[in-house]
């Protein structure tokens, strides 16, 4: 499999997927099947995969995630019971809203949501995927989750902030882009990320774009500088 070294230019152009480094020497033989992820099988319908368009969106990634993480039960039926029923109009609102507002000021379950992201950026590493519009995937692909249903403050508590969202359209976002459903990436496709000093970890990379990003992401992303805080990061 190819190297690619990320530069400033990456920061808003060429797509991109972030994996565990383990998945490696599958991707290497498979290339990248599509799945649903632990975190979205009872929201997502279809198997696809997941990338960003430029790396000021991996950051704007990030902080959905942390967002996201807060909210997802530890026990997996209790999940599966509020995704199905936050999406019917029959099910009263204030159950939802009073549900995330306990969990919004849970220190416990904000822990919890960092030490999730610590894994992603310690154990992870980062591919550039050379993608194909209207054949790997298409810009004007729907979101499933945006299309399912949810209220819209939910789905900003969850993650969709409208300061990177665009809650009025079920098109995917920049930050959430996905293939066609079913489709494999091939491995030729596909490029391991370094730095020009020769690292492909993942908190490295990230690093890489706090410091290069031009984005306001103390503006935008304020789920990210609470884990920035918590990390210790100057200048948050």
């Amino acid at each position: 499999m190819d190297y690619y070294y990320i530069n400033k230019k990456d920061l808003n152009s060429n797509y991109f997927h972030f994996t565990d480094r383990k998945n490696l020497e599958s991707i290497k033989s498979k290339g990248l099947v599509p799945n649903i992820g632990n975190n979205a099988k009872n929201i997502e319908k279809t198997k696809k995969i997941f990338f960003v368009e430029g790396l000021d969106n991996l950051l704007i990634l990030f902080d959905c995630w942390i967002n996201a993480l807060y909210y997802i039960p530890v026990i997996p039926f209790i999940y599966k019971l509020g995704a199905f029923f936050l999406r019917h109009k029959w099910f009263p609102n204030i159950i939802g809203d009073s549900y995330f507002k306990i969990l919004k000021v849970s220190k416990l379950h904000q822990r919890r949501a960092f030490k999730k992201l610590d894994k992603i950026l310690d154990y992870g590493i980062l591919l550039k995927l050379d993608l194909e519009e209207n054949i790997d995937f298409r810009y004007d692909d729907i979101d499933e989750i945006k299309s399912r249903g949810y209220i819209k403050r939910h789905l900003e508590v969850c993650g969709y902030s409208e300061r990177y969202s665009d809650l009025n359209s079920n098109i995917m976002d920049k930050w959430n882009m996905h293939t066609i459903t079913n489709h494999i990436v091939n491995n030729k496709k596909i490029k391991v990320c370094y730095l020009e000093d020769s690292s492909s970890n993942l908190r490295d990379i990230f690093n890489y774009c706090l410091k290069n990003t031009k984005i306001d992401f103390k503006s935008i992303c304020p789920e990210l500088c609470a884990y920035l805080k918590y990390k210790g990061y100057d200048d948050v």
